[in-house]
């Protein structure tokens, strides 16, 4: 039986928030919400030497072919003894996870970043169309990982 990690970890920053809406010219009463498209996408980047984990949602919604917003932000996470919860195999390029702390710093940045969209857009033609609920499995399936050394 493996031994349970305990892993201490904390927010640390947000940074680097991007919110570039386009909608000059676009009439939002005739679009229809089926045809509002809205992709995401989450990359994460372990930082070992520095113990931190970077996650990084980011969100587009686009109509016809025309980006209407993007949106993402980088969320620094300071992770205590980051070697006790994740060791890098570099001969085999993997990554091995003792302590599965991704659905923790995913589910926060992705919910955070839906709060600032959500106030973003607060008064504009978008505020009828909050960013969807997504559930912290897929966005872990989702994630994209990098590490630095």
């Amino acid at each position: 039986m493996e031994e349970k990690v305990n892993i201490k970890f904390r927010l640390v920053s947000i940074d680097n928030e991007r919110y570039a809406p386009n909608f000059e010219g676009v009439d939002f009463s005739s679009i229809p919400e089926e045809k509002l498209k809205f992709q995401y996408k989450i990359d994460t980047v372990i930082q070992m030497s520095k113990d931190t984990i970077l996650v990084i949602p980011s969100i587009r919604y686009s109509y016809e072919g025309n980006e209407l917003l993007v949106a993402n932000a980088v969320f620094t996470y300071s992770v205590l003894n980051l070697d006790s919860a994740i060791a890098v195999d570099k001969e085999n390029q993997r990554i091995n996870v003792k302590a599965d702390i991704f659905p923790s710093l995913v589910g926060a940045a992705y919910s955070t970043l839906r709060g600032i969209v959500y106030a973003r857009t607060s008064g504009t033609p978008l505020a009828k169309y909050p960013l969807p609920m997504i559930e912290v499995k897929t966005l872990v399936e989702k994630n994209g990982i990098s590490v630095e050394e």
